[in-house]
């Protein structure tokens, strides 16, 4: 727009001068034309030439101003243009410095970038190196572990070594130092074969009860009584030492559970009783309105009316089997053996053995009979409910000793012992007589005042001292003089700790419920300790199971 505008301003102070010189030339022009005709006096004539000298003078000043203007036109175009130019020389340096700065600050950043990333790269590097020195460091520990590691196996290697290096050469030496003379052998020998259990057929009995339980299962899956699991085989049958001389009865736990829309309780008797005989087994009741809405035909006890459960659905396990809201043992097993007949009738195995029901309270005692050759199989079958996850059952099984009220359910430690059993059996040596001893001593403690369950005990102790590997035929006479005074010992002190209860060296395959770990050792002959009369027995059992041993010892008989 100032371009513009000194444009036509120069245009008009142009077109004002060459106006003024024309008006000049034309005055001249016609003062010239008018000479000829005037010619004044010299003396007018001079005085004219001054006058025009003046007048020129005077013309000459006036064309002078009208050209002063022009030029101070002129000059403010001239001096607006320098201020046009300087401004513009000025905005280009304000670009240029503007520009500049531009690139110091675009260098600033590039340097401090590079610097920046030569910073990161070197931070890095730092960290590689920092890495790589504790990777070595690492390295190094381990290396210097695995050594330790090495040579710590290393010596236990040499330990061991020299442990059944002198452990040979004691036997060496025991066997150079024990001749065993023909008398010996042949007590050890005619020991063993007194002591050789029957052919059990457990598998056989395992296999029969199973199918009647599953029998069983199929015909009350759709009811609210117990639902029966597969059955355990506990006891000196399942456990390897029965004896051929003593009726082999085949006895195993049947797991039950609550049906649907029933919980089960456990009431482990008095607190901090271990192994409570007087265990309670509580029923409860629970919503079944999810199971209602997938099946129309099942109510749900506890959001309807008794008068509609009653007209239609069947009565619930509180009503049928529960004594006080408490499972009864009695009525368990009277409701199993009314129906045992006819499952059983129901089975693939119904034709080979004929069944028949033996009179018992709080067990179900049946009699298998082989139809073609006649053979009898025994058959005890007790209820139990798991205690958790363990191998701790509360049975239907009868407490030693006075009155078993219908609702109490005694703990059993059953399935714990005999899965130890297993367990020895298989860490043992293949020709291991740990079950000979105690069959030959649970034989010897026949009707002598001692039961089979603390024979056991005892065996169980000494299995858990003496190392397996000692439990051989050349050792069979005296491990059972060992197992002999042991029970002496424990007699004398009025003290035989329970294996399970407050022991903390079981092996893991055995699983027992906290309160068992952490417990006081139970003593089986408390009883000993607060009955002198009960001492005095003791101490006469023990001498006549002794002359008794001996006599089966030597005479077998």
């Amino acid at each position: 727009m100032a371009l513009v505008f000194l444009l036509a301003l120069v245009r008009v102070l142009s077109v004002s001068v060459k106006t003024d010189v024309l008006m000049l030339e034309n005055v001249q022009r016609r003062e010239a034309d008018l000479q000829p005709y005037m010619i004044p006096p010299q003396h007018v004539i001079e005085q004219r030439n001054v006058e025009q000298s003046w007048v020129d003078m005077l013309g000459l000043l006036f064309t002078l101003v009208e050209y002063w203007r022009i030029w101070f036109y002129v000059g403010l175009i001239l001096l607006l243009f320098w201020n046009m130019v300087q401004s513009l020389k000025m905005n280009q340096r304000d670009e240029g410095s503007k520009e500049e700065e531009e690139e110091e600050v675009e260098e600033v950043e590039e340097v401090k970038q590079v610097k920046k990333e030569e910073y990161e790269e070197q931070v890095e590097k730092k960290e590689q190196e920092v890495q790589e020195e504790l990777l070595e460091e690492q390295e190094q520990v381990e290396l210097v572990e695995q050594q330790q590691q090495e040579e710590q196996v290393e010596q236990e290697v040499q330990v061991e070594q020299e442990e059944e290096e002198d452990e040979e050469e004691e036997e060496e030496e025991e066997e150079e130092d024990y001749h065993p003379s023909k008398f010996t052998e042949f007590i050890t020998r005619c020991a063993l074969e007194y002591a050789q259990g029957r052919a059990t057929r457990c598998h056989l009995v395992e296999k029969l009860m199973n199918d009647l339980l599953n029998t069983f299962r199929f015909f009350w899956s759709d009811t609210f009584f117990p639902v029966l699991q597969t059955a355990i085989g506990v006891g000196s049958a399942f456990e390897g030492w029965s004896h051929q001389e003593l009726d082999t009865v085949y006895r195993l736990i049947v797991p039950i559970e609550a049906p649907q829309g029933h919980s089960f309780l456990l009431e482990l008797g008095d607190e901090g009783d271990v192994l409570a005989r007087n265990s309670r087994i509580r029923v409860e009741l629970q919503c079944m309105c999810p199971i209602q809405q997938q099946l129309e035909d099942v109510l749900c006890f506890l959001h309807h009316q008794e008068d509609e459960l009653s007209q239609n659905q069947e009565p619930s396990l509180l009503q049928t089997l529960c004594t006080d809201s408490y499972l009864d043992v009695q009525k368990t097993v009277t409701w199993f053996t009314v129906q045992v007949d006819a499952v059983w009738k129901a089975t693939r195995r119904a034709q080979a053995y004929d069944l028949k029901v033996l009179p018992s309270s709080r067990s179900c005692n049946l009699q298998l009979t082989e139809t073609s050759s006649g053979e009898k199989i025994l058959v005890e079958l007790l209820f139990g409910v798991q205690q958790g996850n363990s191998d701790i059952f509360l049975t239907s099984q009868n407490t030693e000793g006075g009155f078993t009220p219908s609702t109490a359910w005694p703990q059993s430690c059953a399935v714990a012992e005999k899965k130890f059993f297993q367990h020895t059996a298989r860490n043992a040596l293949h020709d291991s007589t740990h079950l000979s001893c105690l069959t030959f001593l649970a034989c010897a403690s026949v009707q002598m005042g001692f039961s089979t369950y603390v024979i056991k005990t005892i065996v169980l102790h000494l299995l858990a001292l003496i190392p397996l590997k000692k439990w051989s035929r050349t050792n069979f006479v005296s491990q059972l003089l060992d197992l002999l005074r042991y029970l002496e010992y424990c007699v004398k002190e009025k003290c035989l700790t329970h294996f399970l209860v407050g022991n903390g060296n079981l092996h893991n395959t055995v699983v027992l419920p906290e309160a068992f770990q952490s417990a006081t050792p139970l003593n089986l002959f408390q009883h000993l300790k607060e009955d002198p009369a009960a001492y005095f027995r003791a101490q006469r059992d023990f001498r006549k199971l002794k002359d008794r041993f001996l006599r089966l010892l030597i005479f077998r008989h």
